[in-house]
């Protein structure tokens, strides 16, 4: 039994590049894991809440996110689906809500460059349905440092007073 007030949420991440699922270890070493539909097919079997893919290249490659995956994906499962990676505008994110079947769309870099992404993404579909991703690095003491573009480059931005700002410009989820 689970103390009152605490509430246990499984929500698997899967990273996608080229229609499959990949594994690594800060991004690097990437090894196929399977396909996407199986894989959230078996986290929906298992238990899962809900299950985000994350498109590990979009951003790196300069395109959108993955809408075929994307719907292929919501329709083979019952549980809310994320989306992450080539969402960088409204449009995009539209585009990922009314083509591609997601209920939440994540975001990083864009927000990073644009914060107002934020508010204007909270405010068309509610905080409910956008999280901010943050990629954080520990720098020395208690100093964690952001990195965007799939992890690869660090930006001058301190994690917790990110999620501070990110906080104070929408109410949206962070993790």
């Amino acid at each position: 039994m689970r103390p009152l007030g605490i509430v246990r949420r499984i929500i698997p991440c899967l990273d996608v590049d080229a229609d499959v699922v990949v594994k690594g270890v800060n991004f690097e070493g990437l090894r196929v894991m399977g396909d996407p539909v199986e894989l959230a097919s078996r986290y929906e079997e298992e238990g899962a809440d809900e299950v985000f893919l994350l498109d590990i290249t979009a951003t790196i490659e300069g395109r959108k996110t993955f809408l075929k995956t994307v719907k292929n994906v919501a329709g083979a499962i019952n549980i809310p689906l994320g989306v992450g990676g080539g969402i960088r505008s409204l449009e995009d994110a539209d585009a990922a809500f009314k083509a591609g079947g997601a209920d939440k769309v994540s975001v990083n870099t864009a927000a990073v460059k644009n914060p107002e992404l934020v508010t204007i993404l909270s405010r068309e579909y509610g905080a409910q349905s956008v999280v901010v991703a943050i990629d954080v690095r520990k720098r020395g003491g208690d100093s964690w440092r952001v990195y965007v573009e799939g992890g690869k480059r660090e930006v001058r931005l301190d994690g917790v007073e990110w999620a501070r700002r990110l906080r104070n410009l929408a109410p949206v989820s962070c993790w």
